[in-house]
Order: C-alpha cells, then sequence, then structure tokens
C-alpha cells in the first residue's frame, strides 16, 4: 500500500473539518504528505478558501501540507472527479453526517457517490467522533458476519493495517442465546477466518465474538473500548427503492461511532 499523499476533502463547513485530526494523523502515521482538497463554484471564491484551508493548518503548526482549491459549477461532482482521480494506493479522509437519502448533507452525498464510484476503502468520521480523538490507529475491527461482502473487505484491511503497523482484530456481533450449550461453536466462522489469514495473506488476527441485540450498537461500544480503534466494514450502499446510497449497517455505525470507520463498497455490488 503506496502512501505518498492523504486526501482530506474540505470546505467551509466545521463538519467537513472534522476530518483533519484523523487525516493529519494518518498521514503522519503513514510518513505521508496531506493533501486539504476543496472546491469552489466560482474562481473568485479560490482565494477565500485557500486561505481558510491554509489558516486551519497553520493552527495546527503544518505547514508542509498541500493545499488544492478547484473550480466546478457542482462543487460536489468537482470533488468526486479529483478524488477519483487520485491513486487507489493514496488514502482518502473525509467528514460525512452520514445521514438517509432524505436530508442528505452535501459531504454526506459525496462519501457515498465516492463509495459507489471508486470501490476503494474511504476513512470516515461521523458526527460523533470523539473530540479527544486523535491517533495514531493501533487497530483495525473489522466487521464479518459470514457473508462474501463483508469478508470482501479483508485484502483491503489487511493492507491498510500492514501500512500502519496495526493490529487487525475481526469481529462479529450475534445475538444472545441462553441455556445449556448455546455459545458452542458461535466462535468456528471468525476461528476459521483468523486461522486462513496467515496463509493467504501472511499476517494473523485476534478475533471476538460480541453479542447483542443491537449489531451497530454493539459494534460502536466494542471500539469504544480500545485505545486508538478503527471499525472497518463492507457496504452494499443501498436503502430501499433509492439509487446507492450508504447501506443502513454502516450508516448506523457511522452516526454513533466515537471513532473513525473505514467503509468499502465492492464492485459488482
Amino acid at each position: 500500500m503506496s502512501a505518498a499523499v492523504v486526501t482530506i476533502p474540505v470546505d467551509a463547513s466545521t463538519v467537513s473539518q472534522g476530518a483533519l485530526r484523523p487525516g493529519l494523523s494518518l498521514a503522519g502515521q503513514l510518513g505521508a504528505r496531506a493533501r486539504l482538497l476543496s472546491v469552489v463554484t466560482r474562481e473568485s471564491e479560490t482565494a477565500e478558501r485557500r486561505a481558510l484551508l491554509e489558516s486551519l493548518l497553520v493552527a495546527r503548526g503544518l505547514n508542509d501540507a498541500e493545499v488544492e482549491v478547484g473550480v466546478h459549477e457542482v462543487a460536489t461532482d468537482g470533488l468526486i472527479e479529483r478524488i477519483g482521480a487520485t491513486s487507489p494506493d493514496h488514502p482518502v479522509v473525509m467528514s460525512t453526517h452520514a445521514r438517509g437519502v432524505v436530508g442528505e448533507a452535501v459531504l454526506g452525498s459525496v462519501a457515498s457517490e465516492l463509495l459507489r464510484q471508486t470501490h476503494r476503502p474511504i476513512l470516515l468520521t461521523g458526527p460523533h467522533l470523539d473530540d479527544a480523538w486523535s491517533g495514531p490507529i493501533r487497530s483495525l475491527l473489522v466487521c464479518l458476519d459470514g457473508s462474501a461482502l463483508s469478508e470482501a473487505m479483508l485484502p483491503e484491511a489487511v493492507a491498510f493495517a500492514r501500512a500502519i503497523g496495526a493490529e487487525l482484530r475481526l469481529i462479529q456481533v450475534l445475538k444472545p442465546s441462553f441455556g445449556q450449550g448455546a455459545d458452542a461453536g458461535e466462535w468456528v466462522y471468525l476461528r476459521r477466518v483468523a486461522d486462513h489469514l496467515p496463509e493467504r495473506y501472511g499476517v494473523s488476527a485476534n478475533w471476538d465474538v460480541l453479542h447483542g441485540t443491537d449489531v451497530s450498537r454493539a459494534v460502536v461500544e466494542y471500539a469504544a473500548l480500545i485505545k486508538g480503534a478503527v471499525i472497518a466494514m463492507t457496504t452494499h450502499g443501498r436503502t430501499g427503492l433509492q439509487r446507492m446510497r450508504l447501506g443502513s449497517f454502516a450508516r448506523e455505525v457511522l452516526l454513533a461511532a466515537r471513532s473513525p470507520v473505514l467503509v468499502m463498497q465492492p464492485a459488482g455490488d
């Protein structure tokens, strides 16, 4: 995983600036250069937007990050074009409201569209990112449920964890069971996947089976207990009859997560 540049899309909103801490932290962890990317709709707005981005960097004592301000008649489309043109090996870190289709914010729609078009992992921060979260990323928690869709994250998660020297941990949420032998064999799936990782990818992983009736809540609460954790998951990107948006599970996790979430929509889904 080559990581010469970490792209952080930022506009004039405080919401978008929520991606700065995780993005700059990831760049430092990778020894990469950070690039703050913004798109305005008029050429006359470029100087003001550039000044804003540069002031954000100065406030953090940084002077070696790139600032890029593009112009496009539709800012969302301009961001998608520029990010889509970057190397898949160069991470993208951005903030999102993670709302549903109705009332979805601009950055939420950009994230959804990027996932749909690029099929690359994107590190997203939701509205409840912990104010104290500062990195580095120490653990990557890969959400699995036994499906091929969830397992499509494995090679990307392995590459990401290897690049930053983070622990890889597989997790699955099962509904609580009661009675003698209720937990017998519940760990078999994760154990099997973990056992095959050294042969398939040359890495090892820990694993944990979680219990709860609310799957997203169980994942979020578990991640909050692990310092420097990032949640990793795939999304099918569909909600009801609407076209390609964040899947409900990914959206629920992003809405509640106190840590960043690495999300990918696999090709063909």
